[in-house]
């Protein structure tokens, strides 16, 4: 796995900027600031926290130089926010390659196992309507087809 890496990080990269550029426009528009993001209302607490686990498991199946350089990428875009909860555009190019890396390291099995950890969250149909009430549609739609494209590059990458 970790040989195979290195092979495909142009593309990760790649596709991490085609996202980044499609998807601050997106970024910028959402309040983050809201705690609308900090809650799974429908979830129990234990249930929120077994999801948690399969993300710790994922984490710990990560290359670790990959790992690191998410981590610190996450870090630097943490510092460099406004008082909107948004960090610069450089920084989130920056930290979705990283992700795409941090992500084709630990293998197909535990990124589904994550997925399917969160998929069966039931947060009501009034969700994505109230979501998308808050952004421009086109903004999120494109934010979308990027992001498609993007997982597809880092699926090929595993």
């Amino acid at each position: 796995m970790l040989g195979a890496a290195p092979a495909f990080a142009d593309k990760i990269d790649d596709a991490a900027k085609k996202l980044s550029e499609a998807s601050y426009p997106f970024i910028k528009e959402i309040d983050w600031t809201s705690d609308v993001y900090a809650k799974l209302p429908t979830q129990s607490p234990l249930e929120v926290l077994k999801a948690i686990d399969k993300m710790l498991v994922m984490g710990a199946a990560m290359d670790p130089a990959a790992l690191k350089a998410g981590v610190l990428a996450h870090s630097k875009a943490i510092q460099n926010v406004d008082g909107k909860g948004v960090t610069t555009l450089a920084d989130y190019t920056n930290t979705n390659p990283a992700i795409g890396h941090m992500v084709a390291s630990a293998g197909t099995a535990k990124t589904m196992d994550v997925y399917n950890a969160f998929a069966k969250f039931n947060l009501g149909k009034d969700v994505g309507p109230y979501m998308m009430s808050k952004v421009t549609q086109g903004d999120a739609e494109a934010a979308y087809k990027a992001f498609l494209e993007f997982k597809d590059v880092v699926k090929a990458a595993r």
